[in-house]
């Protein structure tokens, strides 16, 4: 697999493509690709540079670029494309947001989530984090699998959480967000700066990449390599 910084999008080495809304998606993907050992796939993702900003609003600019460098001689042809991102509050409107971003960028898009389908001889599919039938984050996922190897620890949250007024905030979302930052943070001790972008590299990382919390999205992610 190849991690694309998004301004370095000249051109595709792989027959594959992983759009993802951030770099912190961007590096949670990648590091399920390594464990896969899935060598087909590029993972790559909006930026300031690349598309005015990150996130699905930058997609049809970021979709786009794809497409200027798919047309390049030197680029493998395509032969799929994944969106992974976020369902945030409300999974539909997150679909039909990207399904219009990858329709902006003449990408055909397939019909629901979760979904691969053929397109002319190109592969399409969204897959939204934290799963099918869910609503939220990255985060959230990254929490269940920190908890499932220390249980413990998600007492500990609650209680920080309550002593910083961190559970008065109405975006579970957002909570998720501060909870994740603090376990990174809490333990990648040689590194207390460290966050859900930057811990995969980290020898205490708290997040198991063969988590069991992540099987279905390595299903899925597979299906769509193969």
């Amino acid at each position: 697999m190849t991690f694309i910084e998004p301004q370095q999008l000249e051109s595709l080495p792989h027959s594959l493509f992983i759009v993802t809304e951030g770099i912190g998606d961007a590096r949670f993907v990648d590091e399920l690709l390594q464990f896969k050992g899935i060598t087909n796939c590029s993972v790559g993702c909006p930026s300031i540079v690349s598309s005015g900003g990150s996130g699905k609003d930058a997609f049809p600019k970021y979709l786009a670029s794809i497409q200027t460098a798919r047309s390049r001689i030197k680029s493998i042809p395509l032969r799929g494309i994944l969106v992974v991102a976020d369902a945030n509050g409300n999974a539909a409107d997150s679909f039909e947001t990207i399904v219009t971003a990858m329709r902006d960028a003449t990408f055909p898009a397939p019909s629901r989530a979760f979904s691969i389908e053929e397109h002319g001889g190109l592969s399409v599919a969204v897959y939204l984090i934290p799963g099918e039938g869910e609503t939220g984050t990255l985060e959230n996922i990254l929490l269940r699998a920190a908890f499932q190897k220390s249980p413990n620890f998600e007492k500990c949250l609650d209680d920080f959480s309550v002593c910083t007024g961190g559970l008065k905030s109405s975006k579970p979302n957002l909570q998720a967000k501060m909870r994740m930052s603090a376990v990174a943070a809490t333990f990648c001790q040689d590194n207390p700066w460290c966050s859900p972008n930057t811990m995969w590299g980290d020898k205490n990382n708290p997040v198991p990449v063969n988590s069991a919390c992540f099987n279905h999205i390595c299903d899925f992610i597979t299906r769509f390599a193969t």
